[in-house]
Order: C-alpha cells, then structure tokens, then sequence
C-alpha cells in the first residue's frame, strides 16, 4: 500500500493528468468545409478587378516550412480600380490551430522581412449592422522603398481576435471547450507615397465590398459564422 507521503506526493501529478486530459481536444470545428479559396473571393466586384502581379508579401511556403505547415490554402490578389487605390489581398488559411501552428499576425511576417512597423491600432469594421461588426488592427509598414497602410483580421474558430494575446487566449479557450478549431487571416494592404486616413478608408470599403461580394457558403470561413450570418441577412 502507499504510504501518506506518497499519496501525498501524487495527488498534484493525478490532478495535473486529469487536467492535461481535460484539455485535451476531441473534436474539430472547419469552416471552410472542403472549400477552395480561390473560388470564395470574385475576381471582380464593386469596381475593383484583378491583375497579375509579384508585389503581394507572402509567408514563406516552401515545403518543409513552418508557412507550409501552418497554411493549408493561400491566396494572393492585386485589386485595381479607376476610382480607388489598389489593394493587395492575403487570404490563409490552416485547418489546426494548435500551441505549434498558429497564424503569423502581419506584425510578425512583415518585420522578418526588414520592415518597420508603427501606428498599430485596433479598429471595428461596419461590416454588419451593430452588433456584429468585424474587430481588425490596422497598421503601417516601411521598407527603405515602401510604405504600406494595411488592415487585417483573424479568425480562429467563430472568434476574432484583434491581437496575438487575444489570440492565444482565444485558443486556448477552444481547447478548453474540447475542440481545435480552424483560423484564416485576412490582410489588405497598399502602397503609397505616406499613410493617410484615406489609405485606411480605401482598405476599410474594400474589405466591405470583399465579404458583400463573397460566396455564402464560403462567407464563414473568412468571418465566423455570428458575423457570416449577420452580412448574409444584410443582403437579403
């Protein structure tokens, strides 16, 4: 039989167990749903089309990567317009959000890359009627040739999470609740000569007009289903 200071010594080792099993997700929440980016987003919509380029910044992909791991669909868009700036569009998205694989905010990829980061700043989209706007974070990233206004948002699960604390903590509490969740990052950005409001402003109806012209079906993956749902009976 155990003695009371072996008892004793095992009962934060049981507890420690009986929690890592708690914890352990069982299920999985996609809603993406076997889905193909490229055909969620229109080619062309409110004004905006696209045209080939290479000045999109991507997450390094090769295989073997983290990138590669973490995203299992990417896709890189240049947006022109007669009327507005052009907009470049990242969508990734990965199908496991774990303690290994999380999205790479832009804050992160872009300075891997020699930029600077400043005027950081968390902003709410009017996507949809009140309440269900879209919380996003906007930045400005410079090169010593570049200057770029962008705005992005993540989604992990139905959440969003405007910041990388937001974020784990958000994790977590899908763990918590017994599943892995899926996560998208959604990045619009420009270039211009420097960053003004109407830079943001171009950005913030862009990503409007984005998810007004998305396919139905593919609307959640790129929102939650809460904000999906919201946009959709805004159509009518």
């Amino acid at each position: 039989m155990l003695g009371r200071r072996e008892l004793l010594l095992g009962l934060p080792l049981l507890a420690a167990a009986g929690g890592a099993l708690a914890l352990t997700p069982r299920n999985r929440l996609n809603l993406l749903n076997g889905k193909e980016l490229e055909k969620l987003v229109p080619l062309e919509f409110a004004g905006w089309h696209v045209t080939p380029s290479n000045a999109v910044i991507l997450p390094e992909a090769q295989e073997g990567s983290l990138a590669a791991q973490l995203y299992s669909q990417t896709v890189s868009r240049l947006y022109l317009s007669e009327t507005d700036l052009p907009v470049m569009m990242v969508i990734a998205y990965g199908d496991t959000q774990s303690d290994q694989l999380q999205l790479h905010r832009p804050e992160v990829c872009y300075t891997a890359v020699g930029f600077e980061i400043s005027e950081s700043r968390k902003v709410v989209l009017p996507v949809a009627p009140p309440p269900d706007t879209l919380p996003a974070r906007e930045l400005v990233a410079t090169s010593n040739d570049r200057i770029e206004p962008i705005l992005y948002w993540t989604r992990i699960g139905d959440y969003l999470p405007a910041s990388g604390n937001e974020q784990r903590l958000l994790k977590l509490r899908t763990e918590m609740r017994g599943y892995l969740a899926d996560g998208a990052l959604i990045r619009l950005s420009t270039v211009v000569p420097e960053p003004t409001p109407e830079s943001f402003a171009t950005l913030q109806r862009f990503a409007k007009a984005m998810l007004d012209a998305t396919d139905p079906l593919g609307l959640p993956a790129l929102v939650g289903r809460p904000v999906a749902a919201a946009i959709l009976e805004q159509r009518g």
